[in-house]
């Protein structure tokens, strides 16, 4: 069936209703995104305003990751009501929760906000990437996931450019009616919103997937979006008609009740032969995963106190950061809304240099193994490290090293494809990422009561967990001649998602 769904596109051909597809779908990327990681530059710079300690910054900054437990019911929606319709209502609920979130009085107002509003936002994320790979032919399709993928590699940039932009300016407008001053922070969480809702406006010019409408045995209004969006050719409708045809034909199976089927396609996943499998590879999931993310939340909080810490050749790297990091904010008469210079410029280049490294890595695919061997290797003999130099330099870039292994995500990911079969091996890589995403939220609460008093203790503890990870790696299975075509990557991209 799948086979001749790929037919269908290729006689399409390619034209611009291809094009404002990956337009829309990286724009709704790239929204998704920093609704998600936006919020480790907004919290810190809200503190004030909302009288937020180090427990509530810490909570504020992982619970947009708790949107994934929303993965289960975003999958089954997704497989009955197509993919169209559900970047509309998450981006579009997103986008209302995100703006509220804006005009937040209160440290629990804007966490309860946050959680729903990221039970929607986050299955953009890799909705968008499905959608892409679904509308795009064989031909072009891994050129356009590149491109998409750029979009996620270069977001880290952009919200610390918008942060430069924004919260650098001076202004408070009191709104009483609302009990708040709009500050910079605010404005900021308005922009993220916006380009939320953007994303959910634009998608209402595009069509539905012609891949889902078909294996649904919706074939008339699959061949009309073949004619009205891809501009298909009058000389080909009977083809493809009778292509469509045969995937309904071939796609109208018993209905199973959705329990029934769920238990089905989860009990396989946790029993043998693929029980140590399971395990293996949602460990090595969630290190890679919290490794980079609990520290990238934490990059500009930690990065901030670095800077602004007093001038010592002699401090160590948690001297710096602790002298600064205390349990609770000090409040005085007025607000400080903005975050040092050289902690948003140090954000900007940690993305590029990690977008660098990425492009490097993805020219050596068919080591896929080795590079995840040698990236916990590095990271893990940073967390050990960086705290032993004194050239603040040199460990502030171990402390950059530390998150080289979420490079390495997509390479465990990828062999969810080798292990799993096609009838279970969505759900299998969904459970896998809400683990994973599980876990960045323990690790953020873990940093938060650990690392101003055992600082040194919480790097080291932290490089167990990674060490543990590499033994882990090696018994992976050896690279085979697929792993080693330089497609690879590209189609496990779509397979990674809800």
């Amino acid at each position: 069936m799948e086979s001749e769904l790929e037919k269908v596109l290729d006689i399409a051909g390619h034209g611009r209703y291809n094009l404002m597809v990956l337009l829309v779908s990286s724009t709704i990327h790239l929204a998704s995104i920093l609704d998600l990681l936006g919020f480790c530059v907004i919290v810190p710079a809200a503190a004030c305003d909302l009288k937020l300690g180090m427990r509530e910054i810490s909570l504020l900054t992982s619970i947009p990751f708790a949107g994934y437990l929303s993965a289960l019911p975003w999958g089954y929606y997704v497989d009955t009501h197509g993919r169209r319709k559900a970047i509309i209502i998450s981006t579009s609920v997103g986008a209302v929760f995100a703006t509220l979130t804006t005009f937040s009085t209160s440290f629990t107002m804007m966490l309860v906000l946050k959680l729903l509003g990221c039970l929607f936002s986050t299955a953009s994320i890799t909705l968008s990437i499905t959608y892409l790979g679904e509308c795009t032919g064989t031909r072009n399709r891994t050129r356009y996931l590149l491109i998409l993928n750029c979009f996620n590699l270069i977001s880290d940039f952009i919200c610390y450019a918008l942060a430069y932009l924004i919260l650098g300016l001076q202004f408070e407008i009191p709104l009483p009616w609302l009990a708040i001053t709009f500050r910079p922070w605010r404005l900021l969480t308005l922009v993220m919103a916006v380009m939320l809702a953007v994303g959910g406006f634009v998608i209402f010019f595009l069509h539905e997937s012609p891949k889902f409408l078909a294996t649904k045995g919706r074939v008339d209004e699959a061949l009309e979006v073949m004619k009205t969006g891809y501009g298909l050719k009058d000389r080909d409708v009977d083809l493809v008609k009778s292509l469509l045809t045969i995937t309904k034909d071939t796609g109208n199976e018993r209905k199973v009740p959705f329990m029934k089927s769920l238990w089905q396609q989860t009990a396989p996943i946790f029993s043998r032969p693929y029980l140590m499998k399971t395990l293996q590879l949602f460990f090595l999931l969630a290190v890679c995963t919290s490794t980079n993310n609990v520290f990238y939340i934490w990059f500009p909080t930690i990065v901030n106190s670095f800077y602004n810490a007093p001038s010592n050749a002699t401090a160590s790297f948690c001297d710096k950061i602790t002298s600064n990091i205390t349990a609770d904010v000090h409040l005085g008469e007025t607000c400080n809304d903005v975050i040092a210079d050289n902690t948003i410029f140090s954000g900007m280049a940690f993305s590029l240099f990690f977008t660098i490294i990425n492009y490097i890595a993805s020219m050596i695919t068919s080591w896929r193994k080795s590079v995840l061997v040698g990236t916990l290797l590095i990271s893990g003999m940073s967390t050990v490290v960086v705290d032993l130099v004194e050239q603040p330099v040199i460990s502030l870039l171990l402390f950059i090293l530390i998150q080289l292994v979420g490079l390495s995500a997509g390479n465990v990911a990828s062999y969810f494809v080798d292990v799993y079969p096609t009838s279970f091996r969505g759900l299998s890589t969904s459970l896998g990422s809400m683990f994973a995403r599980m876990t960045v939220m323990v690790g953020i609460n873990i940093v938060d009561s650990t690392i101003v008093q055992h600082c040194r203790a919480t790097f080291l503890s932290w490089s167990i967990f990674v060490f543990v990870g590499m033994v882990v790696a090696c018994f992976l299975p050896k690279e085979t001649t697929t792993t080693r075509n330089p497609l690879f990557y590209v189609s496990k991209i779509e397979s990674v998602g809800f």
